[in-house]
């Protein structure tokens, strides 16, 4: 699994100042953590509805080249937030897609 990845909408909500706010929240003290942990997601959920409300990005957050076949493409695109045992289960699902697309070539 790799730290700190983002996926493209993580990266159209997200800002430096809230990853700022996240990284403050273990050094507050009890009710502090509670109170910021919800601004931060009121605040996430606000760049949501912003990025939601201009179509041009929302088009190009979820453009996927129709060449490629999507399952293969989501299951790879995932890989990054997996961890090892995961990722056994990433690979033998994309190994039964593949012998499904071969059977179907063969037999189609």
């Amino acid at each position: 699994m790799e730290p700190n990845s983002f996926t493209p909408f993580d990266n159209m909500t997200q800002t430096r100042e809230l990853q700022m706010l996240k990284t403050a929240i273990p050094y507050m003290k009890g009710d502090q953590k509670k109170q910021f942990a919800i601004l931060i997601k009121y605040m996430e959920l606000q760049n949501t509805i912003q990025v939601f409300n201009q179509e041009d990005k929302v088009l190009s957050m979820c453009s996927v080249s129709e060449d490629e076949n999507s399952t293969l493409a989501m299951l790879n695109d995932l890989r990054k937030f997996c961890t090892d045992k995961e990722l056994e289960t990433l690979d033998m699902l994309t190994n039964m897609i593949s012998m499904m697309e071969t059977y179907e070539t063969i037999f189609a």
